[in-house]
């Protein structure tokens, strides 16, 4: 009789149990808007932050990038004089807005001697609104790299060659002579137990390491699965996301052990992948596109100031399978065996390879020139908090002119530049101000590595920056078959639900540090009295090609606007006459909202 009062009892009870199943499946569910807001509907701002949100237009917007993306200033390639006139446009609406000068200490006008001489008391020294930054442009190069295998009276050499067997891009003069090291894929996974570098000194060596990790295409590989997938697998990037130096974290273990530089070979052997095939490539002619005389300037911080602040701090030198066969050789092992082993067994197979040193030299010619970032800044109301900054920026660089043809950048970022400059105009005028104080940066030298932000970073004009806001690329509007593509672009999914929702003409995506939580919150908050589309994410690694990423490196928290990315994107088609008013009105303004609560708080 108890068996069955207690099988009747769970009967009864399985329609409930079944029921919250469904329930918790249901529950689980990920929501398609969660990383969305759509808004249509705004609410009007409150009294203390309207002066300065109703000064924000789209016409003044326009008027002021039209100088800015002007032929007269020929792209405004960095340490030329069109930035420079660029940024002294931006320095006189600043002083004329009563924006303060938040740049380097100017000297005296007038001459020491010829002051006393006529009796007047010394000028004193002023700020200005530059900062001056001193860059070293590399005018060309040449280098070579020999391997070298001795033991006793025995020898063997063998030379390499720059693209045809490894590519290395060194700033000044160089010359590495050290000891070489095999550290399989350079992985220290304490997760797995597997440690590459264990019990090998790698101090003043060279690391030779496969990119990514093992079980590459293997579904069943550890290495595949959830974050470490993400960590060693990342979703492919855009083009703007892939020009800037790689922050993976299997650079910061061989810089931390001292290591002298990390030789960097290609997992994959697919021909397209190797250092000769990629030169060959980077030199074909594209039918579709106009043949540009002359070739990008490169340059670099003179003192390597914010290097550290990059996974990569060391050298690294990719270098074909062939250059890393040959050095392998050298004690009787190849680059395919030994992958194949850790891929058999997930086990560490590194060595340091006897008798063998590695010599790399750089030849270059370069010479001094100099550049400035552009800073402003009005002082917050609250005696205390007043020493933290909030700082706006946006590059004000772009490409500059090759030949006939003029790099105008007028979203690639005139439209980050004008939209910081609203910004300042904005919180000048606005009666009210917040208890932080604001800085606006226009940065130069983002087009050759992030120079400008990297300076400042290192050089604040406010020791202490409580957040960034960066703007780069505010201008263009998506379609629906862009925000369609955008799944593979980006590395996100917008569902055929959400896509429906959208207005692409007032859409934007919106990144933020989310190891500060607030930042989405105020975000969001603001948005209701602006009326945007955005699909929101967090990071808890500033990535992306853009300035928000040395300020993110340094444990500073960020946030980051970027509109559509275009076929006009490093083109000297990016032009004004294709930018929407409306669309960088609206960004602007959300920004000066979530500035203002953020210096408020």
């Amino acid at each position: 009789m108890k068996k069955t009062l207690l099988f009747i009892l769970i009967l009864s009870l399985l329609p409930y149990s079944l029921a919250i199943g469904q329930q918790e499946q249901a529950e689980e569910k990920p929501d398609p808007m969660k990383n969305f807001s759509l808004v249509d509907e705004t609410q009007p701002v409150s009294e203390k932050v309207k002066v300065g949100f109703d000064s924000i237009t789209g016409k003044d917007t326009v008027t002021y990038l039209k100088f800015i993306s002007d032929d007269l200033l020929e792209g405004r390639d960095t340490a030329s004089e069109g930035y420079d006139i660029a940024a002294l446009y931006a320095a006189t609406m600043f002083e004329l807005w009563g924006i303060k000068p938040a740049g380097d200490m100017e000297r005296p006008s007038m001459d020491f001697r010829r002051m006393m001489m006529q009796g007047q008391p010394p000028a004193q020294a002023k700020r200005g609104y530059f900062q001056n930054i001193a860059f070293l442009e590399t005018l060309g190069s040449e280098g070579q790299a020999t391997v070298t295998w001795q033991k006793g009276l025995m020898k063997k050499t063998k030379s390499f060659s720059p693209d045809m067997d490894y590519t290395y891009r060194a700033s000044g003069n160089q010359s590495m002579t050290a000891p070489v090291v095999f550290v399989g894929y350079g992985i220290q996974e304490p997760s797995l137990k597997f440690d590459e570098y264990k019990n090998l000194d790698v101090k003043g060596k060279f690391v030779m390491m496969l990119s990514e990790a093992p079980g590459k295409g293997d579904p069943e590989s550890p290495f595949n699965q959830g974050e470490l997938k993400k960590k060693y697998f990342p979703e492919r990037q855009p083009r703007m996301m892939r020009r800037r130096r790689s922050t993976s974290p299997k650079f910061k273990v061989p810089t931390d052990l001292g290591a002298e530089a990390v030789l960097l070979v290609e997992n994959s052997p697919d021909e397209n992948a190797d250092i000769a095939r990629q030169y060959l490539n980077s030199q074909r002619i594209n039918d579709e596109r106009p043949i540009y005389p002359g070739t990008r300037r490169r340059m670099s911080l003179v003192d390597n100031i914010g290097r550290s602040m990059f996974g990569d701090s060391i050298p690294t030198i990719r270098i074909s399978r062939k250059m890393a066969n040959e050095i392998l050789g050298m004690v009787d092992h190849d680059i395919g065996t030994l992958k194949g082993k850790i891929e058999g067994t997930l086990k560490s197979h590194s060595m340091a390879l006897q008798g063998v040193s590695l010599s790399v030299k750089n030849k270059t010619e370069s010479k001094l020139v100099n550049s400035m970032n552009v800073l402003g800044y009005i002082e917050g109301s609250d005696p205390e908090l007043k020493n933290e900054a909030v700082v706006i920026g946006g590059h004000l660089d772009h490409l500059g002119r090759r030949g006939d043809y003029i790099f105008n950048g007028a979203d690639d970022d005139g439209s980050g530049s004008v939209g910081v400059m609203e910004i300042a105009e904005a919180f000048a005028k606005n009666p009210v101000k917040p208890k932080r104080s604001i800085v606006f940066a226009l940065w130069t030298g983002e087009e050759k590595g992030l120079l400008g932000s990297r300076y400042y970073v290192a050089n604040p004009f406010i020791e202490k920056t409580a957040v960034n806001l960066n703007l780069d690329m505010i201008s263009r509007v998506y379609d629906k078959e862009m925000l369609a593509r955008s799944g593979r672009r980006w590395g996100i999914e917008v569902s055929k639900e959400v896509l429906e929702k959208i207005d692409p003409k007032k859409y934007v995506n919106c990144s933020f540090d989310a190891n500060t939580p607030v930042i989405e919150e105020i975000i969001r908050k603001n948005n209701n009295h602006v009326g945007l589309h955005m699909r929101i994410t967090g990071s808890k690694e500033a990535t992306g090609g853009s300035d928000h990423a040395p300020f993110g490196q340094a444990k500073i928290p960020w946030t980051f606007f970027i509109a559509a990315m275009t076929e006009d994107y490093h083109q000297p088609s990016d032009s004004v006459d294709k930018v929407s008013a409306d669309l960088m009105e609206k960004i602007i303004r959300l920004t000066y909202l979530a500035a203002f609560d953020l210096a408020d708080k």
